[in-house]
């Protein structure tokens, strides 16, 4: 027993750690009864942009934007993402109206994550993004519009490699 305890001491495992939780899920229509969508008021609340670690199993090539609500509406209701204005290297948004899943602490957070590219350099970035809140009857609220951006990551001038 202890030859083989051993052994598997001295083999190096793999480990692929580079995932990320559920962040969102899809919002599921219940209510037969008509509610009214609350129109969102989403702020950019963060943007992270992806890199080289050196670390082929890292996930640190992920870009990450979180969004977040002002305030939460009394009533539950899902929210449907469309970007009208600007191009993205990458989908971003789903075409089905989302809500944080139980592994968010905070219900007004959404967190979008899109391969961003294992470099040091990332490319600048300008998008308009149309919101709309989705009751649990599938009515629409009027849409927020809401300009996300970032001015890209430029390659340190000491890197010459």
């Amino acid at each position: 027993m202890k030859k083989l305890f051993i052994l598997f001491t001295l083999i190096p495992c793999l480990s692929f750690a580079g995932s990320f939780a559920p962040m969102l899920k899809d919002f599921k229509l219940s209510s037969e009864k008509s509610l009214s969508a609350v129109k969102p008021d989403f702020i950019v609340q963060s943007i992270r942009r992806g890199t080289d670690d050196g670390n082929y199993a890292s996930t640190s090539d992920a870009g990450i934007v979180t969004l977040k609500l002002t305030s939460l509406p009394e009533q539950l209701q899902g929210y449907t993402f469309e970007i009208v204005e600007g191009n993205f290297e990458d989908k971003l948004f789903t075409d089905t109206p989302v809500t944080p899943t139980e592994y968010v602490q905070d219900k007004r957070e959404f967190t979008f994550i899109w391969l961003d590219g294992s470099s040091e350099e990332q490319e600048a970035f300008k998008i308009k993004v149309k919101i709309t809140g989705i009751s649990t009857s599938g009515e629409q609220s009027e849409p927020q519009y809401l300009v996300i951006s970032h001015p890209g990551v430029k390659k340190s001038w000491w890197k010459i490699w």
